[in-house]
């Protein structure tokens, strides 16, 4: 079994339509790095874009996250922003399944399912097992010397990445503010402008754009 196994076996005994896997790399920020499908990419982009979502809210809280029906007001209060971009894409539940070494919060197996409520306990209790054998996976690969993560990664992903920390180096020196904060109005100004959070960076990056004070 490999990871990319591991996760597709997770969505499948969770009856979901598609699957996405989020890390956080030697402690920096949670990002996708795979999916199963064009939807499941388009929907972890949109996290990593927004700041919100299932798999940001398992990696503050450390908990298995669980929306039974997308359209209920709960859905709304918890993503704003995600939840409406999410049922536009047909999601109709959503179960987010933390990765985890002890209390080391490592990523999270988000299965995005076209029904609405639970899928069997017995379900569910695979799918806490597939999670656990991901990152296991990953962690034998890398001790062994094979590719593991580094063979699993999307470039779909992680080819804008560099850019977008670049872009926000470049505004926390124009507003003179952290790096937090200066990714935080990039994602403001994608969300905005309705653009992808790689599309204002790569303007930031070739200087088409630049932030001001006070703008």
């Amino acid at each position: 079994m490999t990871v990319e196994h591991a996760c597709i076996v997770c969505g499948e005994v969770l009856e979901a339509a598609g699957v996405g896997l989020t890390l956080a790399a030697k402690g920096g920020p949670a990002e996708p790095v795979f999916a199963t499908d064009e939807r499941s990419r388009e929907l972890e982009d949109l996290q990593f874009t927004l700041g919100e979502g299932p798999a940001l809210e398992v990696m503050d809280g450390g908990t298995l996250v669980v929306v039974t029906d997308m359209t209920d007001s709960e859905a709304s209060l918890r993503w704003p922003m995600f939840a409406p971009e999410a049922i536009d894409r047909g999601v109709k539940s959503i179960i987010a399944v933390p990765i985890q070494a002890g209390v080391i919060k490592l990523g999270v197996v988000d299965c995005y399912r076209e029904l609405a409520g639970l899928p069997s306990v017995h379900g569910q209790a695979e799918a806490l097992v597939c999670a656990e054998a991901a990152i296991t996976l990953a962690v034998a690969d890398a001790d062994i010397g094979r590719p593991g993560l580094a063979e699993l990664i999307d470039l779909e992903f992680t080819q804008h990445r560099a850019q977008v920390h670049q872009a926000a180096g470049m505004v926390s020196v124009q507003l003179d503010i952290g790096l937090r904060d200066a990714l935080a109005r990039l994602r403001a100004h994608a969300f905005a402008n309705g653009r992808k959070l790689s599309e204002v960076a790569e303007d930031v990056v070739t200087r088409r754009f630049a932030f001001r004070p006070g703008s």
